[in-house]
């Protein structure tokens, strides 16, 4: 990922030692996978986001993410896929994770925003791999306008406030 500085393991996650535990066990990751998951800036802000946010039950709904956002990336691709149903509004692939008990809704908000930009990034990144293996990316079909979207959500994403972002460049070491 360009343009996020961001230390993973300054993100604090109460019990991140024991989700990532009892993941392993419940999806049954190979050693290495625990470690790309352990690493995991995006999995680990959306464990993060319910407890900076002070919500209800912080625990269960990081779990509740997790657990959505390992499905996506683990299988599913029937449902969980990118398609064109997705195109019309940014956050909609984010939805899933979107639910929380209370909470500072500026904070979940910080949380969604850098979530949609690790996304665009993703998708940025990934343009043509996806055009020569015939995968749906909304940049590709233009759909989406990278720019545009960069210009919209850098100033959301790189703001004093924002508690899950650092300095400018980021890196996603994805999945």
């Amino acid at each position: 990922m360009n343009n996020l500085a961001f230390k993973q393991e300054e993100l604090y996650v109460p019990e991140w030692d024991y989700f990532i535990n009892e993941i392993k066990s419940i999806y049954r990751l190979s050693e290495d996978e625990t470690i790309k998951l352990y690493k995991n800036t995006t999995a680990k802000i959306i464990a993060a986001i319910p407890f900076y946010a002070g919500c209800y039950r912080p625990e269960v709904t990081a779990i509740a993410h997790l657990s959505l956002y390992i499905n996506e990336c683990k299988g599913f691709q029937k449902y969980c896929a990118n398609t064109y149903l997705d195109n019309l509004d940014l956050y909609e692939r984010l939805e899933p994770i979107s639910h929380f008990r209370g909470g500072n809704k500026s904070i979940i908000q910080f949380g969604l925003d850098t979530l949609a930009y690790i996304m665009i990034e993703g998708y940025h990144n990934s343009e043509t791999a996806d055009l020569q293996n015939g995968n749906y990316n909304p940049f590709v079909s233009g759909a989406w306008n990278y720019k545009k979207l960069k210009k919209m959500l850098t100033p959301k994403v790189f703001n004093y406030d924002n508690p899950f972002t650092a300095s400018p460049s980021f890196g996603n070491e994805g999945w």
